[in-house]
């Protein structure tokens, strides 16, 4: 019999402000869920703290003799907060109500409005109980540094309608409340034992505000619920709680603006192609809904919610450069501060961290290839802003980086550093493709980078070594025999003690025979101490070499041809192990794409997109989850990548070269677009914004360009080159 299987139990949704997290399922309510914290990954979170469980509404109808928590019939997701509507969900009470909440950026509290009508043809009386369960809590791993959560939370009243409560062993404080227009009075119960329809884990406390009220045939009742919280003082907390009060809508109106304004940077638009310009608008959103701020420790993006709420060196390494890309140069650098320098107080040797949590503790040192990430992905950020004090401020930790690469974990002198990559499975910690890969490119970024600061000695050298670099890749990485770069190198002696547990793991994922499979891939070797290439999981990082561009062209067109095949590619993108072929997230299908454009397959590359694309909105309206089509985190934010990069650097041709007041235009554009319009308005390179619009059509390029700041444009198209710096450039080629 065949049959179907969902990864997701409950669908989530996010509701997020620069500070304040909500997460909760689509039908309004608060499950425990996840495993970092366990069973505490939801609810409201002001990181590095938890404030609450969650919050409920009943409705309570004694004429009807009917009492229901409400649970939502629909969930609708805004690029500024969550709505989400009830009607069959409040039972047989005769109203119908909708709740919509956002999250101010710049606060660290959140708003909720509920509106509740009264459809039917006579009066109706209602008792509303809205509750609310606290669970002051640390944020995951903070126990290493000795702190840890109360025993309990105990709630107080600050006023008639909204309460206080206080972790008793920190000064972590939540406030909530209500303001209920015309209703008389309102009554408070707290108790630890008070509950709503879901009994949530933890040490919290309940505290519920209880209200009558009666709505003529017709009428609309509206009311809002408030919730602020802080990790410093009771002070800020009902600060923060007073001005939610007063200043919501002015609050909302500015959440408004700000998600407007991040819509018009690299707002992209393709003739013909509505559903990739929406995706591509709400990519940019979904990025924003990740930043997380932490007074103590700056502003950045972390990697996916709600399962990785926290600020990673991998991740960013690549969505910095969808950052770059889309514009917002503030939060790319904020985020390379908090890499930087956390990866300096924890390391001290230009190592960069793997993953620091909101409350500072880097819980891994950092897995070898994001070192080399980092450094690639500086040089990166700085061709889009040409900010060459950024540039210095990293430049020496980049130095030291590749000097920790090449001498500490790299013994052997063979310039493949060796250690953990982007596939962290146990066992793989050799000198492995996605740092050898990133490693070569460093060396180029450094060698620009030196250039750029008037280090003139340094690059050449930095030079010279990303050519042996490359080369030693392209020569020892290939499997002529397979026409694919191998997943790692190392001796014969090295690989045979780890066949049992790269077996198990096979055998976890469903795939029997494996053993037989690494037999006659070990039996093709005679000597055991030499290195050489394995190709063993056939892990979508072998695609890197063509990502980056270092593969020699004809291996890349061999890897990339082979590479198209049910064996590495799904339904929803690229398999994370064409062994497997279980697994697909958004960044490997990315990769893939930009690899495939990397050598001028344009078709190929949107196919890889189009793949992708058809996750959007299958668990969370308005995002591809990480786990490709519906599991794994909801948001997340290298998704920016996937999606930025192919369309931007490679579709449009972008090549900005923003501390020279240059930028290369050389367009790859997929044949389904020949004829149609391709715009790209507010592209920020440096202190300029141009407006891009293309058409290819019968194999030449109609270029119209608003370029006010007078950059240098180098257009290329089928072997034609334009210069030109005026205002505005119309060009045929």
């Amino acid at each position: 019999m065949i049959k179907q299987s969902s990864r997701h139990p409950f669908p989530i949704y996010l509701t997020a402000g620069e500070y304040i997290k909500a997460v909760g399922t689509q039908d309004g309510y608060f499950p425990d869920f996840g495993h970092h914290v366990a069973g505490e990954m939801g609810g409201v979170w002001l990181h590095p703290i938890k404030l609450l469980d969650g919050f409920w509404l009943r409705l309570t109808d004694h004429r009807r003799n009917i009492s229901v928590w409400s649970k939502a019939d629909e969930f609708i997701n805004h690029p500024w907060g969550a709505e989400f509507r009830y009607d069959h969900g409040l039972g047989h009470i005769p109203v119908s109500m909708k709740r919509v909440q956002f999250a101010p950026d710049e606060e660290k509290g959140m708003v909720v409005r509920y509106e509740i009508v009264n459809y039917a043809a006579e009066e109706t009386v209602l008792e509303l109980e809205m509750l609310f369960r606290s669970d002051l809590r640390p944020v995951w791993y903070s126990e290493q540094i000795g702190i840890e959560d109360g025993d309990e939370d105990r709630f107080e009243a600050v006023s008639e309608s909204a309460l206080i409560a206080k972790d008793s062993g920190s000064e972590w404080y939540v406030m909530v409340g209500a303001e209920m227009p015309g209703i008389g009075s309102v009554q408070m119960t707290t108790d630890r034992s008070l509950f709503g329809p879901e009994r949530t884990a933890g040490g919290g406390s309940g505290a519920s505000l209880t209200a009558s009220l009666k709505l003529a045939p017709g009428e609309t009742f509206v009311f809002h619920a408030f919730i602020a919280g802080s990790y410093t003082s009771r002070d800020e907390c009902i600060a923060t709680f007073d001005r939610l009060k007063q200043e919501h809508e002015r609050l909302f109106e500015q959440k408004l603006r700000l998600l407007e304004s991040i819509d018009q940077k690299s707002k992209l638009s393709i003739e013909g192609e509505d559903e990739l310009n929406e995706i591509f608008s709400w990519t940019k959103w979904n990025t924003q809904w990740l930043v997380q701020k932490v007074d103590f420790i700056g502003r950045g993006l972390t990697a996916g919610s709600p399962h990785y709420p926290w600020w990673f060196g991998c991740d960013n390494s690549y969505t910095v450069q969808g950052l770059a890309a889309v514009g917002d140069f503030r939060l790319a650098k904020d985020t390379v501060d908090i890499l930087r320098s956390i990866s300096q107080e924890a390391n001290g040797n230009g190592r960069i961290v793997h993953e620091i949590t909101t409350m500072g503790v880097v819980a891994n040192p950092g897995n070898t290839q994001e070192t080399a990430h980092f450094i690639t992905m500086i040089w990166d950020l700085f061709t889009w802003t040409g900010d060459l004090e950024m540039l210095r401020e990293n430049y020496n930790i980049c130095v030291q980086g590749m000097d920790w690469l090449l001498h500490e974990m790299d013994p052997d002198g063979d310039l493949f550093p060796s250690g953990y990559g982007i596939i962290e499975i146990s066992g793989l910690n050799m000198e492995l493709i996605d740092t050898a890969v990133y490693s070569a490119q460093a060396a180029g970024a450094l060698a620009s980078m030196s250039v750029a600061l008037g280090e003139r000695q340094r690059a050449e050298a930095y030079e010279a070594l990303a050519d042996r670099m490359k080369k030693a890749v392209n020569r020892v990485y290939w499997s002529e025999e397979d026409g694919l770069y191998a997943d790692a190198v190392a001796p014969k002696s090295d690989i045979m003690p780890k066949v049992d547990h790269l077996v198990s793991v096979a055998e976890k994922h469903g795939v029997q025979g494996y053993r037989d499979v690494l037999n006659r891939v070990l039996n093709r070797v005679q000597d055991e101490q030499e290195d050489c290439g394995w190709l063993l999981n056939k892990n979508w990082v072998i695609v890197t070499p063509m990502e980056t561009g270092i593969a020699e062209r004809e291996k890349a067109l061999r890897a990339l041809g082979n590479m198209r095949t049910e064996e590495f590619i799904g339904p929803y993108g690229t398999y994370l192990s064409g062994v497997y072929r279980t697994e697909t997230m958004t960044i490997s299908t990315g990769v893939h794409a930009v690899a495939e454009a990397v050598y001028g397959f344009a078709d190929e590359s949107l196919d890889l997109l189009r793949r992708m694309m058809r996750t959007f909105s299958m668990a969370l309206p308005g995002s591809m989850n990480e786990m490709s089509p519906d599991y794994g985190c909801a948001v997340q934010a290298w998704t920016l990548y996937a999606m930025a990069v192919p369309l931007i650097r490679h579709f449009f041709g972008v090549k900005p070269h923003a501390h020279l007041n240059t930028v290369h235009i050389a367009p790859l554009i997929p044949s389904v677009w020949d004829g149609k319009k391709m715009t790209l308005q507010q592209l920020h390179i440096g202190q300029a914004v141009i407006d891009l619009e293309l058409r290819s059509e019968a194999g030449r390029l109609h270029a119209d360009i608003a370029n006010p700041g007078g950059l240098k444009v180098i257009l290329e198209w089928a072997g034609q080159t334009v210069i030109r710096d005026e205002p505005h450039i119309r060009v045929t080629l």
